[in-house]
């Protein structure tokens, strides 16, 4: 079943926004074993590495796609494989890399202990060059991953998923790569960008901090249009640079600036780092969002990031590609990405093929107690710094549908509340959704999910009417504002509603059938309805755009646009259509 010269999977370079040519991608067949007992570490494990079954990386055990496909609980799971470093690389820095691993991870080189990370979601890397040896190195993971309180998504922490959960992803589920530089380093890179065509740089370095000169290089459609030369003085640098007739990004035109980032010592390249930027900025007026200062309405799809065969991992980048096209098809601009920060390269492909996006933490499974403040932060500001340079990105959701039990809403409100801020000063360039769907504090869009429409469209009308008369979007179910908070006059988006099933589509995997209303007749029935609402969604000034859910069935959730497999079970032509109609 596994050969050990086959194709790599995931070939491609994880993070196009911050690139080095110089890598070696990790993915394969890396040896595997579940730890029921939690013998590994008494055993010492870390220390040979043969374990006896084989998985295939960067796919999670639980998927088809790693070739075990084992949907028990299993909390502790080890890997590991041997690598060596390629002649041309020897003498450098090397770094390992791992683009998510869910989710604490211990990690071991050559029987030593290198580090450990925790989070599911968020990058980490370690600096493994006084370790590495030339080749035969071997490198062993040990990984918990108990489902208890820790941020999760729509892991179901139950044994049969059902519902809105789904199955479970245990370890790794992202690349894992080396890369190599000499003895200084590019740490990081943050572009502040302006409609004006002013942009704010800030360049983070590492290792030896001597004699340096950073060169930064501007491209647009492969032309240079600026060249700059700095003095490197310390950790940091920012400077401002200023793009002549600038190109604005939108998804009508997503014009991208790519950049080369060169560290140098005299004549020596010491590192090489290719990202980009997109000139875009938004913000909030009179009820309505701004894309570059112009109003801009949302028409977005709810997309929450799992295959069939792969789970959390697409089978390849040109899934990932496809997923964003789907929603350009369909005559939408943007997707809410639910309860999952997603693969770098998604976002990717949002900013080049244009499309918006709510990115949102995978909050669910946390307790919002004062003793995981600041556990969360750490691990979604890590989102935040990994994704600020995606122009697609216009708002960051730390959490969705939290609503205080009674013996803590105040812990409660002062947990969202404080990470608000905490995002807005991270990040005072996007909108900051607070807690998506109601039960709002302080926020810059008062988001709203509201699955009644079922009813048709005149009856969503008048409910919305005669809720806004009160001051207030419609909200059938949940308080719109928590205690000691109220509407400001932010933009009203609807960003859940539909969830509508068809009859004769069942769930590709063995779930119960879910959706968030009538199952439908056929496809007629289901256009007539979508219709209808989309003609009273328009019809309500106050509403500054909406979410449909959503994209694609997901195991026992069959209320998609396409089957979890990804065919269309509508036109989307006609939807697109009904999208476009004014």
């Amino acid at each position: 079943m596994f050969l050990m010269n086959m194709t790599i999977p995931r070939p491609e370079y994880p993070r196009p926004d911050f690139m080095r040519l110089d890598w070696v991608n990790l993915n394969g067949v890396w040896r595997f074993a579940f730890d029921d007992y939690d013998l590994g570490l008494k055993e010492k494990w870390f220390k040979r590495g043969d374990f006896d079954e084989k998985i295939i990386v960067p796919f999670p055990f639980q998927s088809r796609l790693s070739g075990i496909h084992d949907e028990c609980f299993h909390d502790i799971v080890w890997y590991a494989r041997t690598f060596n470093i390629p002649e041309d690389f020897t003498g450098k820095t090397v770094f390992l890399k791992f683009g998510a691993v869910d989710y604490f991870c211990n990690v071991w080189l050559n029987g030593v202990e290198v580090g450990s990370h925790v989070g599911g979601y968020t990058p980490f890397e370690f600096n493994i060059t006084n370790l590495v040896k030339e080749d035969n190195n071997l490198l062993v993971l040990r990984i918990e991953d108990r489902h208890g309180d820790q941020p999760r998504g729509k892991q179901d922490a139950r044994l049969y998923p059902r519902g809105c959960n789904y199955m479970r992803v245990t370890g790794i589920w992202q690349t894992v790569w080396l890369e190599f530089t000499e003895r200084s380093w590019i740490r990081s890179a943050r572009f502040y960008p302006k409609v004006s065509g002013e942009v704010g740089v800030e360049v983070g370095f590492g290792g030896e901090l001597r004699d340096l000169t950073l060169e930064t290089t501007v491209f647009f459609t492969g032309y240079e249009v600026l060249k700059r030369v700095d003095k490197v003085s310390g950790k940091e640098l920012k400077f401002k640079i200023e793009i002549e007739d600038p190109k604005l990004w939108t998804p009508e035109t997503p014009d991208l600036y790519k950049v080369k980032l060169a560290l140098r010592n005299g004549e020596k390249v010491e590192d090489e780092v290719y990202t980009y930027f997109g000139l875009r900025e938004v913000t909030v007026k009179n009820g309505r969002i701004l894309l570059n200062g112009k109003p801009y309405y949302l028409r977005f799809a709810l997309d929450q990031g799992y295959w069939l065969d792969g789970l959390y991992t697409a089978p390849s980048d040109e899934a990932l590609k496809r997923d964003v096209e789907y929603v350009k098809k369909l005559g939408l601009n943007g997707v809410r990405k639910h309860q999952k920060p997603e693969d770098p390269r998604y976002f990717y492909w949002c900013d080049k093929i244009g499309i918006l996006v709510w990115e949102e933490m995978a909050d669910w499974g946390m307790s919002l107690t004062s003793k995981n403040l600041e556990t969360f932060w750490k691990q979604w500001k890590d989102v935040i710094l990994r994704d600020f340079n995606h122009p697609s990105i216009i708002a960051w959701v730390p959490f969705n549908e939290r609503c205080p039990n009674e013996g803590n809403v105040e812990e409660h409100i002062n947990f969202i509340v404080e990470v608000y801020k905490r995002t807005k000063r991270l990040d005072p360039t996007r909108l900051v959704v607070d807690n998506s769907g109601y039960c709002h504090t302080l926020t810059d869009i008062v988001d709203i999910h509201d699955y009644s429409g079922w009813r048709g469209g005149k009856y969503f009308k008048e409910n919305w009417e005669k809720s806004l008369k009160k001051g207030l979007p419609y909200c059938p179910h949940r308080p719109v504002f928590l205690p000691g908070f109220k509407y400001e006059g932010q933009p009203i988006v609807l960003s859940e509603w539909g969830g509508w099933g068809i009859k004769k589509y069942d769930p590709l995997v063995n779930r119960p059938k879910a959706y968030y209303g009538p199952e439908l007749e056929d496809e007629y029935e289901f256009l007539s309805k979508y219709r209808d609402l989309i003609k009273a969604i328009y019809s309500v000034h106050e509403i500054a755009g909406f979410c449909y859910t959503q994209l694609y069935d997901i195991e026992g959730e069959v209320n998609g646009y396409l089957t979890y497999d990804r065919k269309w079970k509508v036109d989307p032509e006609k939807i697109r259509e009904i999208h476009l109609m004014t």
